[in-house]
């Protein structure tokens, strides 16, 4: 129809010409131009509405529509990356194609739409001749015509489709080989698509009833010809809605494309409150779930207490799920999501948390409504490398979608689907990979059946055997805890009881602790409902505990004894912490509930043992008869016990098994573990708390007494070993001091080994352990613990005075001023006037210890009296034993002390001694001296303050003596000697020549000073204390 030029070729010449050379591009623009000119070619329409002739010229064209497969990328798919088209194969080659191409599908959408338009009016005025025809007439004896067959053919698959006739459909699409019955499209370009087979059949009934009804009224013809109209009006309607949205589509990704914006920008979105909405009923569920189980909910507070899955409780409508439209739209925005994984692994980025969380969530919904196991298998696998080292809020998205997939599905999707995925993960090189399987444990236990929680118990043993990683084994024992709820086979009891000894004995204290704080209580539960308690649960931790204690006594001569130490340590707590099962355990016997009766008096307070009754081994959360409340039970159990007259097998197991073990393991404890001694302890007190002292007095104090007892009668034996006492530190504070009316009985016992154990030549480490741990943890028996020790300074025998003396020191820093000002200095004066020098010296640390501790003038006034009167003491003149603990206690004093004291008396002291060092002829004192001397002058020297008249006339004469001491012997200190030296000097301010010279003349002279054999050291320093005065 172009209009001839007055010269040159034709508009069709030059379109046939660019069609002939394939210019396409160029003759689509021309196309164009003449139909915006009014000037339409028709052999160009024609081209350019036939799809055909671009198969050959166009191969990218599948990668521009969103609901094909998305570009192959040669990176890994992983969530890490967002942009798809900067790192694809052909993201930069094909950019100005596709643009293009986008630009004609765009066209031809908008010519589809107005072609659409007007088959609309057409098919209008065609209703009206369809509707007319005769209902009645139900033969046609016109041939079908191929296009009609295969949009008939097309209708009846998707019915057969839509209700599940899929081995019918399955037939039906073998015996018409030749159609796609997946596209539309292959029925025809030029052929809308009809309604639903359903809706034509409706339509075309209700033209039957009404004509039925009234067949000569043509205003009912007309009303049904109306209806068929809006029908179709109606049809044609959502479809050209359809393609707008399309094109709204295909201008968002051109619009993409030119600006070179990242993929992500163009995701199209669908509103996840369509058919997303917030789970309310399922919320409900675990509510009332949590009421009748509540140590189930305080276990998973205490493994994951700040561990949210918000997907987890997301109600999903599945009926609109299986809509074709929303279902084929999840197939494309997952595509979307997964292309943008294509980046490169090393880049960090982190994606978008709406991002995360969407292509979660589509990915398990993907896997719900997809049938075949390896799709689902492919978008599980695609799920859990979502990131190859995912954070903990990544890990709790991925757990909480897979946790409402198992809300909805099988036990064979776990079976056969994700179990699968766990074991492979358990060999990936991340940690954060392995810890997302440990932790999705926990939450996978209550979605699946028993069998399948077997299997899940099988990948957590593995992992805590094997796995080096902490994190990990700490993630596996919760997990281990929490799946131990859910067995109810009693076989299973061995395999978690291995495990628990598995963490039991882990090197790192953390994963000990979480192991005796989590899982062990969990275990006890299952023992004490099971009644096995005893027999399983406890025999296997005592046992293991003497076991580990007598390996830690025989190899107590050896240097590393820690770890074994450590490990008794952790056993003892283990058997503590579940002390309160056990005590309910033997109290709600049926043997003891049977005697209760409404006269039952009160069962008494047993305030030690709250601090143990706590989270998972609070009684109120594992105990719940209630028949028999808990203190009911214990108020029968105390008043049984009370009388003494029956028992019963659990209480029997008490006395017969358990309290013998422990006491045989803590006498076989050497003081020197201290550690594991105050463990003992503990565990003691709780369980005399725990049984009452009624118990304690009838049952446990005799057992304890008789072995001590043992013990006594082999100290007398000639020839044996002397045994360790530690069982009389464990009998005085865990069993006698608790209780208020065993004091007497406790100041008895004290008294007794404070005066006979330093007779039998036993070491007193003991007492000095007892008398400290009773002066710490009991205030109200201070008294008693200073008067017990006052009868060891008034014994008539040295070996006890001087007991006392070093256990003065124990008890002092617990004691108030009160106590130390009218009973600890009249101790010490005392005892400063014993005319054993053994205890004088042994006076010397205590009182210097005093002095540093206090802050009452009186006393530090009264202590300096003793100390000076142990100096004038001439019997204690030629102890080199005494001067080294005098040198000590002032070294140790010194910067506690006032600068006058310090000047005046310590540092004359001190320097007198360095020339007893120098002229003593003994090599073995010497040194001795020497060390101590340069101990004492380093802490003085760093951390006191000296006037320099101390340092010019005290402290550097003393040093260069010991220098000049250590030159000559060669001894170690040397260097520390000529360092310290160095430090004094750079301490005095500049002095002038003279100044220097008088310092130089001073050391020959007070070198001959001390080398005078004249004058004795004590008598100089006695007259000089005379004239003071």
């Amino acid at each position: 129809m172009a209009e001839d030029g007055p010269s040159g070729p034709s508009y069709g010449d030059i379109a046939k010409k660019l069609l002939d050379d394939r210019l396409l591009l160029t003759a689509l623009e021309l196309h164009y131009e003449l139909v915006e000119a009014g000037k339409e070619l028709p052999g160009l329409r024609e081209f350019f509405s036939n799809p055909s002739n671009f198969e050959h010229s166009s191969p990218q064209n599948d990668n521009i529509s969103i609901t094909l497969s998305m570009a192959r990328s040669s990176s890994q798919a992983t969530l890490d990356s967002l942009e798809m088209t900067r790192y694809s194969e052909d993201g930069d080659k094909t950019v100005n194609e596709r643009v293009a191409i986008l630009e004609f599908e765009l066209r031809k959408a908008k010519d589809t739409i107005n072609a659409l338009r007007t088959n609309l009016t057409v098919a209008a005025v065609e209703s009206e001749e369809f509707a007319g025809e005769d209902p009645k007439i139900t033969q046609y004896d016109d041939r079908i015509k191929p296009h009609e067959q295969r949009v008939l053919n097309f209708l009846v698959n998707e019915y057969l489709m839509q209700h599940n006739y899929k081995l019918t459909s399955i037939t039906f699409a073998d015996e018409n080989e030749n159609q796609d019955f997946e596209i539309w499209d292959d029925v025809g370009l030029n052929i809308s698509r009809p309604p639903h087979l359903l809706s034509l059949y409706r339509d075309r009934a209700k033209s039957y009833l009404k004509s039925d009804v009234s067949c000569q009224s043509e205003k009912y013809n007309c009303t049904n010809i109306a209806t068929q109209i809006d029908g179709d009006y109606s049809d044609l309607t959502k479809i050209i809605s359809q393609l707008e949205k399309e094109n709204e589509n295909l201008l968002s990704q051109l619009q993409l494309l030119k600006s070179t914006k990242d993929l992500s920008d163009v995701t199209p979105k669908i509103s996840k409150e369509k058919w997303l909405r917030p789970d309310k009923r399922n919320k409900q569920k675990v509510l009332k779930n949590s009421e009748s189980s509540v140590f189930c909910d305080m276990l998973i507070n205490k493994c994951w207490p700040d561990q949210q899955l918000p997907l987890m409780h997301l109600d999903v409508d599945l009926d609109i799920l299986s809509d074709d439209g929303v279902e084929l739209n999840l197939y494309p925005i997952l595509r979307i999501l997964e292309n943008q994984r294509l980046r490169d692994q090393n880049d960090e980025n982190i994606l978008e948390a709406e991002k995360q969380e969407d292509f979660i969530i589509l990915s398990v919904l993907l896997m719900h409504i997809h049938p075949d196991i390896l799709e689902r298998e492919k978008i599980l696998h695609s799920l859990f490398n979502m990131r190859k080292k995912p954070n903990k809020k990544e890990r709790s998205s991925i757990i909480g979608g897979l946790s409402w997939f198992l809300k909805y599905s099988n036990s064979e999707f776990f079976e056969k689907e994700l179990l699968p995925q766990l074991w492979h993960l358990l060999t990936d090189k991340y940690a954060e990979k392995r810890l997302l399987v440990a932790e999705a444990c926990s939450w996978f236990s209550p979605l699946i059946n028993c069998e399948s929680r077997q299997s899940l118990l099988s990948v957590l043993q593995q992992m805590l055997i094997e796995d080096t990683d902490e994190s990990v084994r700490a993630a596996t024992i919760k997990s281990i805890a929490i799946n131990t709820v859910y067995i109810f086979d009693s076989d299973k009891y061995a395999q978690i009881e291995e495990l628990l000894f598995v963490g039991l004995k882990d090197n790192l204290k953390y994963i000990v602790e979480i192991t005796i704080g989590v899982l062990l209580p969990v275990l006890a539960k299952w023992a004490f409902d099971k009644g096995r308690l005893q027999s399983n649960c406890y025999l296997r931790l005592i046992n293991s505990l003497t076991t580990q204690i007598k390996t830690l006594d025989s190899q107590k001569k050896s240097q590393k004894t820690d770890h074994l130490e450590s490990n008794c340590c952790y056993m003892v707590n283990a058997i503590r912490s579940i002390l309160p099962y056990l005590v309910l355990f033997v109290a709600s016997a049926p043997e003891c509930i049977s005697l209760q009766n409404e006269d039952t008096p009160r069962g008494e307070l047993r305030t030690g043992f709250a601090d143990i009754c706590v989270g998972l081994c609070n009684p109120q959360i594992f105990y719940n008869d209630p028949n028999n409340t808990i203190g009911r039970v214990m108020c029968t159990f105390d008043a049984v016990v009370e009388e003494n007259k029956i028992t019963w097998p659990r209480l029997q197991w008490l006395f017969e098994c358990m309290l013998p073990c422990l006491i045989e393991s803590s006498s076989l404890v050497s003081i020197e573990n201290q550690k594991l001694l105050q463990s003992l302890i503990a565990l003691f007190q709780s369980f005399c708390c725990g049984f009452g002292s009624k118990f304690t007095q009838n049952k446990v104090k005799p057992l304890v007494i008789k072995k001590i007892q043992d013990l006594e009668k082999s100290l007398g034996k000639i020839g044996n070993a002397l045994p360790s006492m530690t069982l009389i530190c464990v009998y005085m504070c865990s069993i006698l001091a608790p209780i208020e009316r065993e004091e007497h009985e406790l100041e008895a016992t004290l008294k007794k080994y404070v005066c006979t154990l330093p007779l039998c030549g036993v070491p007193i480490d003991v007492l000095h352990f007892t008398v400290s741990q009773l002066a710490l943890n009991h205030q109200r028996l201070h008294e008693l613990i200073l008067s017990s020790l006052w009868e060891g300074v008034i014994s008539q025998k040295e070996t006890v005075r001087f007991a006392v003396t070093e256990l003065l020191s124990s008890v002092m820093p617990y004691l108030s001023d009160i106590n130390i000002t009218n009973r600890i200095v009249p101790a010490l004066i005392t005892l400063s006037n014993d005319s054993n020098c053994d205890v004088k010296i042994a006076l010397v640390p205590v009182i210097g210890q005093l002095m540093m501790s206090t802050n009452n003038k009186d006393t530090i006034e009264k202590c300096r009296f003793q100390m000076k009167s142990l100096m004038d003491d001439r019997t204690l003149s030629d102890s080199i034993v005494f001067a080294t603990e005098l040198i000590t206690a002032f070294g140790k004093l010194a910067p506690k002390s006032d600068q006058v004291y310090r000047e005046d008396v310590m540092m004359v002291q001190l320097n007198m001694y360095s020339g007893v060092a120098v002229r003593t002829s003994d090599i073995t004192k010497k040194i001795e001296l020497t060390r101590v001397l340069l101990d004492a002058f380093s802490t003085v020297l760093y951390e006191c303050t000296l006037s320099p008249s101390a340092i010019t006339s005290s402290l550097l004469p003393s040093l260069r003596c010991l220098e000049e001491l250590c030159n000559v012997n060669n001894l170690s200190q040397k260097e520390l000697s000529t360092m310290l030296i160095k430090e004094a000097e750079s301490r005095l301010p500049s002095q002038s020549e003279t100044g220097s010279s008088v310092t130089q003349d001073l050391k020959p002279k007070m070198v001959k000073m001390f080398q005078s054999s004249n004058i004795a050291k004590q008598t100089m320093f006695w007259k000089k204390n005379n004239q003071s005065q």
